[in-house]
């Protein structure tokens, strides 16, 4: 997938400033233990983004400790798309 710092150049979107406007808001992520997610950072270059697991009123999973790396495209696809 490409990065969004450079999707953001190729098509005019601002999609880093969309997560950066994000940064406190828990969203939807699959690849979280309960579901869901906070994000609490991203990064000078917009490539990569932390977030922390948060409970889930679905499920009465604990959400795991420790901050999660991943690719800003996918947590902005889990937050917008």
């Amino acid at each position: 997938m490409i990065n969004l710092s450079e999707q953001d150049k190729f098509d005019g979107s601002n999609k880093l400033q969309d997560l950066r406007n994000a940064i406190g808001k828990e969203y939807s992520n699959n690849w979280s233990s309960t579901g869901r997610s906070r994000l609490i950072w991203v990064s000078e270059c917009g490539n990569i983004t932390h977030s922390i697991e948060v409970k889930s009123e679905y499920n009465n999973r604990k959400p795991e400790t420790g901050i999660r790396k991943q690719p800003s495209w996918l947590t902005w696809n889990s937050m917008f798309f």
